[in-house]
């Protein structure tokens, strides 16, 4: 076992080393590198896709992951790691190679239009290259062994034993359970939060990120902050973990909820267990459980009174003409003020899951076949009237808001929603455990962490979400307890 594991830990070596040079260079991209060099990089890195792909189908590591997974000496741990391994391999073998690097060109290309087509406010730049994703992404499927399920099978790639049935009964239960709370609220008077859209130049912005990443622990000798188009989180290591945000000197909130949700994306990272670390299970945890952890930063914890016990006054303190006339509570307001507005990631938590209802939807009817491809634009804009009463005026604040179309991550979307109803059951464990307002209000944001190590992080993705969420809570995942604290939430907040 001895001999079979080194010879397996030397693939990951190599594995690991491609890894590190198209993640690196696939970073750059999105943040420093300039424009103009994107159709060289991208022939190349594809080039690179190819070689690594030779490597993680090989035969060689085929039968060798065979061979472990036949012996019975291996302890739990071991044995897990190459379940998931296997299993992965397996599908991916599935996949010629001309075709994955043909695949991986694709989508290169498409983020760099998608960019472009969202500074210029034009769907017509990024539409060629969408439908050809789309249309690669459907020939993948053909490929696959489960592609006949279609979108089913895309769902499971990011949650697995997620389907159309389950997503289903869950955004139904959101339909039920919060449009009412959505309604009624709209009859109140509305929070004011004309603070937030005064001039916040970016610099000071960049100087308030890193006073709530230092408050939140991000260790800034494992991990970086830069900025880019589109926010997201990219983990090389658990040592070496970046972030990206975006600063939009008109809104002050913007930036601040954007880091706080890529810190809760890095710290399930850099908190996997050193054993684990440099193996398969470091970075295949489930989308949704992903998520949770963002969204448990972002809204459980940085939406919340006490998160800002500690910040407010720094932060007025590089503000001090903007803020002069706020007070904490009615920043903790505005922070939580409900309004059906165009853009996802702006979006209030109560309105949230309504913005990846349309995502869900219109990827269901992609896969079907149900939906004009060529009227996706006007789909997107019909859809968000149907849910929530508004339509967008220019295309950056419609269907080119979202990055995640570029680069083929259908049936990601869902898992934002479903990851939000995770972490409420996560917090309402940890409760149980920590005063969590009293950990926020003394300093202590440590305490919170060390639970989430304990409970979820250390593991990696060694558990599916299923088995994750009862060794954190004890139960099984049950997203009344989504809906029951998002309208406990808001009928306080706005007296319903």
């Amino acid at each position: 076992m001895n001999e079979l594991w080194n010879k397996y830990e030397e693939y990951m070596f190599k594995i690991s080393a491609y890894g590190l040079v198209l993640g690196t260079t696939s970073f750059d991209a999105h943040t420093v590198a300039p424009k103009g060099g994107s159709a060289y990089r991208n022939e190349r890195m594809a080039f690179i896709e190819g070689e690594l792909y030779s490597l993680i189908t090989s035969d060689e590591l085929y039968e060798l992951l065979k061979a472990l997974n036949a012996d019975e000496s291996l302890d739990e741990v071991h044995k897990k790691i190459v379940h998931w391994h296997l299993k992965d391999m397996e599908r991916t073998r599935y996949l010629p190679k001309e075709f994955f690097v043909e695949y991986s060109k694709a989508v290169m290309d498409a983020n760099v239009a998608w960019e472009d087509a969202k500074h210029r406010d034009d769907y017509q730049i990024f539409k060629p290259h969408l439908l050809k994703v789309i249309e690669l992404t459907k020939k993948k499927l053909s490929y696959l062994p489960d592609g006949d399920k279609g979108y089913d099978a895309l769902l499971d790639e990011y949650e697995p034993g997620m389907t159309m049935a389950r997503y289903d009964e869950f955004f139904e239960l959101i339909k039920e359970k919060l449009v009412p709370v959505i309604k009624a609220i709209k009859e109140k008077p509305q929070i004011d939060d004309s603070f937030n859209y005064l001039h916040y130049p970016a610099e000071q912005q960049a100087k308030l990120a890193r006073v709530i990443m230092d408050y939140i622990g991000f260790d800034f000798n494992t991990g970086m902050i830069s900025t880019t188009e589109h926010p997201f989180t990219h983990s090389l290591h658990k040592n070496d973990g970046r972030i990206t945000t975006h600063y939009y000197e008109n809104s002050l909130i913007s930036s601040i909820f954007s880091v706080i949700h890529e810190c809760g994306h890095a710290n399930y990272n850099h908190s996997v267990r050193d054993d684990l670390a440099e193996t398969y299970v470091f970075d295949n945890m489930s989308s949704g459980m992903h998520e949770s952890q963002s969204r448990l930063f972002e809204n459980y914890l940085g939406r919340s009174y006490h998160f800002w016990d500690n910040l407010f006054e720094p932060m007025k303190q590089i503000f001090p003409e903007q803020l002069k006339d706020v007070t904490q509570q009615q920043f903790v307001n505005a922070v939580n003020k409900v309004e059906c507005s165009l853009v996802r990631t702006e979006a209030d938590e109560l309105t949230y899951p309504l913005h990846i209802l349309v995502r869900y939807e219109m990827e269901k009817g992609i896969f079907d076949g149900s939906l004009d491809l060529e009227r996706l634009d006007e789909i997107w804009d019909e859809k968000y009237q149907q849910y929530l009463g508004i339509k967008a005026e220019k295309a950056s604040q419609g269907i080119l808001q979202d990055v995640h179309w570029s680069d083929g991550s259908f049936g990601y979307f869902p898992t934002y929603a479903l990851g939000s109803g995770y972490a409420a059951q996560f917090i309402k464990a940890m409760k149980k455990d920590l005063d969590i307002d009293e950990c926020l209000a003394n300093n202590q944001f440590s305490k919170i962490k060390d639970w989430l190590r304990e409970h979820i992080h250390q593991y990696g993705g060694l558990y599916l979400p299923s088995e994750q969420i009862v060794i954190a809570t004890g139960r099984e995942f049950d997203p009344h307890e989504y809906t029951d604290y998002l309208i406990e939430k808001y009928s306080k907040l706005y007296n319903l």
